[in-house]
């Protein structure tokens, strides 16, 4: 990666809260994108438990390593890698082409919405009736918003996102390609009770006639606090009544699904892939990793971790680990994953166990009809 222009170690020491081991003034025009992939005029991140390993077969002339690193070259030592990045990236990022400010002339804005004077609103943007745009906000190309919605100010709307009507959205919020907000729950009753109601309470009588599914209105909205990101192609239903709210800082990744009536926590991270089932309700902080699903009404406690692939059946506490599906804790789901893996050798033993007592039963009963050893019903006379 490409400097804007070539500091020194010291200078790049200073943007991220490092100390310095070499030549100071050691000038850089760029840094690895790959600590194993560098050549001897660059500076390379090596924060891996694995590559700091193998740090010897770096090539790059400096390096910056967690505190505590033995290394035998030039390098910025910093406690907190990740934050170490997040300065640095801040600092060298490359431009993002926003929308200038004011209406391109492709965009259609209906007359009744209420603009802040300096709002970027891209090409073909589409925004409905009585919606409200705050200071500062860019909305990008082929984004749709629709009546009464409400956006805060300094957000960053990327392309081709679905804003749905009555959408309540707070101030510094992101949304990525294709994100939508406020589109219908999921929910729908039958007249009559439906097959897969009768078998649910051990009804086999099924009926083959006609029962159609009806739409139950979802009449509720979507509130966004501040500081929300949310990822693209990630959609997030309306409530039925109500509202499903996403607290102020909560982060969520592509591909996310959080249903109707669903009440996300404050700085809550949903991982890519993530389903949130209906009536939700996740605990400030709490951690769900890629792939991981809720049951409709599960409660996750603040703190908590769920792992990868889960399926959270039932309500989890704060600070509790799970994985596995169905999820349980996760000390114990690790337990039975090692010892699952011996089951093959297991039922090895347990099967010549069974030969060998199947064995010694045979023998005592032909001593027993020889007379070599007493019945057991005459030892107990």
């Amino acid at each position: 990666m490409k400097l804007p222009a070539p500091m020194s170690l010291v200078q790049i020491a200073r943007f991220i809260d490092g100390e310095v081991q070499g030549p100071p003034d050691m000038v850089f025009d760029s840094i690895a994108t790959s600590p194993m992939s560098a050549n001897e005029s660059d500076l390379a991140f090596i924060f891996d438990k694995q590559l700091v390993k193998q740090i010897d077969k770096c090539k790059a002339k400096a390096v910056i390593v967690p505190k505590g690193t033995k290394v035998d070259r030039p390098a910025i030592f910093v406690v907190r890698p990740t934050y170490a990045i997040y300065k640095m990236l801040s600092a060298v990022g490359a431009k993002r082409y926003l929308p200038d400010e004011g209406i391109h002339p492709t965009a259609v804005v209906d007359p009744s919405c209420q603009l802040a004077e300096d709002v970027a609103i891209g090409p073909l943007v589409v925004i409905g009736p009585k919606t409200k745009i705050g200071a500062r906000t860019a909305i990008m190309a082929n984004t749709v918003i629709g009546g009464e919605v409400l956006i805060g100010q300094d957000c960053l709307i990327h392309p081709g996102c679905m804003i749905a009507d009555n959408v309540q959205i707070g101030n510094r919020v992101i949304m990525q390609q294709g994100a939508s907000l406020g589109s219908d729950g999921f929910g729908y009753v039958t007249e009559r009770p439906s097959n897969m109601e009768l078998r649910m309470n051990g009804i086999n009588d099924l009926s083959e006639e006609a029962n159609p599914l009806l739409k139950i209105p979802q009449i509720g909205t979507v509130i966004i606090e501040d500081d929300v990101e949310i990822g693209s192609n990630s959609t997030i239903d309306r409530a039925t009544i109500g509202a499903t709210r996403i607290g102020k800082g909560t982060k969520i990744d592509n591909l996310v699904m959080v249903a109707h009536n669903c009440q996300v926590g404050t700085e809550v991270i949903l991982v890519s892939q993530v389903g949130i089932a209906g009536s939700c309700h996740i605990g400030d902080r709490a951690v769900i990793a890629g792939q991981a699903g809720m049951k409709d009404h599960v409660k996750i406690g603040k703190d908590a971790i769920i792992q990868g692939q889960a399926g959270v059946m039932k309500d989890v506490g704060d600070r509790e680990v799970q994985c596995g599906s169905p999820a349980h804790g996760a000390k114990d789901f690790m337990t039975v994953t090692a010892l699952s893996h011996k089951l093959p050798v297991l039922y090895d033993q347990v099967r010549a166990a069974e030969k060998k007592i199947t064995d010694l039963q045979k023998q005592i009963k032909e001593l027993q009809s020889i007379g070599s050893i007493p019945r057991l019903e005459k030892v107990q006379k």
